[in-house]
């Protein structure tokens, strides 16, 4: 490191020095002092600033990065606190592989040597996404189904309900309602009109 930086110099120190002559010859400076004070600032300037690099950023202690994928967001912060590394929340993201408030992916990756006190990105799952419930008031049950599978939902419940002034089988109702959220693989209850009489089990106890 110090081999590298101290060859960086030497090139800086010749190109300043070729800079400097050739603004003389070009301004035509009258004043010796004026040109040795213009060497030294800009020889002694990266020697400083090199200086102040090598003695305090450069000796900062690093640390491996841990690997915290997986892992809620309160538990990624522990981990990372005991690498002496700081967490961030950079937003949540759908991701169907993990559960709602786990840590999807980590900038750092895991693995990786950085300075102590490194600020860790977290993308943290939003749990399963959410989708929009279609309108079925009116359709047949077949209809339903061909259509909540599109939108990535299933036909729940199904009631039936005596309603001889609709046609056979159409839903008469839905649970959640359209145009809800819910949640991605979920269901919806229907009730759908039948011209037969419906048996509860509020009329199938014995006659006394």
């Amino acid at each position: 490191m110090f081999t590298t930086y101290l060859s960086f110099y030497l090139v800086f120190v010749v190109l300043v020095s070729l800079v400097v002559s050739l603004l003389v010859l070009w301004l035509k400076l009258p004043s010796p002092r004026l040109i040795i004070a213009l060497l030294i600032f800009f020889i002694l300037s990266p020697l400083i600033f090199g200086y102040f690099y090598l003695m305090y950023f450069n000796s900062l202690p690093e640390a491996t990065v841990p690997d915290v994928v997986g892992l809620t967001l309160a538990e990624a912060k522990e981990k990372l606190e005991a690498a002496e590394l700081q967490a961030r929340l950079a937003g949540t993201v759908y991701e169907l592989k993990y559960t709602e408030g786990a840590v999807v992916s980590q900038r750092p990756e895991a693995g990786r040597r950085v300075k102590a006190g490194r600020v860790v990105n977290l993308m943290v799952s939003s749990g399963k996404r959410k989708v929009t419930v279609p309108n079925l008031m009116g359709r047949t049950l077949i209809q339903a189904d061909a259509i909540l599978g599109a939108a990535e939902l299933r036909v729940g419940e199904v009631k039936f309900d005596h309603n001889p002034s609709v046609e056979e089988g159409t839903i008469l109702a839905q649970e959640p309602l359209s145009g809800e959220e819910t949640e991605m693989g979920g269901t919806v209850d229907l009730l759908v009109a039948t011209t037969l009489e419906v048996i509860t089990e509020e009329n199938t106890g014995e006659v006394e």
